[in-house]
């Protein structure tokens, strides 16, 4: 497991970034990173959607860029896959549910911790995702599992806003097949409504994405007798240094 946190100021104000990295046997892992990720806030206005909804590609028909989920909509970023994961044509976003595909995306959410069965949302080997989150109330915080992204060569990169992450996976190298990335985006302030994209400087490089959650979060409050002694703790460390002085 790594992580790299990202911040990107605009003027007083920073979105911050977190991608934390887990191996492709650890899925269990990054799901406790995400509740653990959860567990630091209170949480409001809760939304998450896994895709299970949604009707995958059987070889005839599925959902192709799912608009009105529970956390807004996604259309492709453009171009055409035409790598050897890629389905009907190659031109838009598709619910997946082929869960033994040997390019390394699977479902990702607690459906099913054997990696087989469930749904997620793949980039079908396009230049990437637009999500756009609106109609939903206010929200500060989004998370989403990133899976298998930058493992043939292309450089993938976030943005949030007008603010771009630039090359968060793959500039380093070839990132392993069927990596999980936990992603957390975490505003300065709550909006009603974002953009997010993700996307490669490449196309088929296929990457696919579950679990998406939006919320509005605050920092958990500490209990008063915490603050009391805490405040006691701060006193007595501020009398050890006058004494020294």
């Amino acid at each position: 497991m790594s992580a790299l946190l990202m911040t990107l100021a605009a003027g007083a104000q920073a979105a911050t970034v977190n991608l934390t990295s887990f191996g492709r046997s650890d899925l269990a892992g990054a799901q406790r990173a995400h509740d653990d990720f959860l567990s630091q806030y209170t949480v409001s206005n809760l939304r998450s959607e896994t895709f299970e909804d949604k009707a995958a590609w059987n070889g005839a028909a599925g959902t192709t860029n799912p608009q009105n989920t529970n956390v807004g909509g996604f259309t492709t970023l453009g171009g055409t896959g035409s790598g050897a994961s890629h389905i009907n044509g190659g031109t838009g976003l598709e619910v997946r549910g082929d869960n033994d595909m040997n390019w390394g995306r699977f479902n990702a959410d607690r459906l099913d911790n054997d990696l087989i069965g469930g749904k997620w949302l793949d980039s079908n080997d396009t230049l990437g995702m637009k999500w756009e989150v609106s109609g939903l109330g206010a929200f500060n915080a989004l998370s989403f599992f990133l899976i298998d992204a930058a493992d043939v060569g292309g450089k993938f990169s976030i943005k949030v806003g007008e603010s771009l992450f630039s090359q968060v996976l793959g500039a380093a190298g070839r990132a392993a097949n069927g990596n999980i990335q936990l992603v957390t985006i975490l505003l300065p302030e709550a909006v009603t409504s974002l953009t997010v994209e993700l996307f490669n400087d490449r196309l088929n490089d296929g990457f696919g994405i579950d679990g998406a959650s939006v919320a509005n979060v605050a920092p958990i409050p500490v209990p008063p007798a915490a603050a009391l002694l805490l405040t006691g703790v701060l006193a007595l460390g501020a009398l050890g240094r006058r004494r020294r002085a």
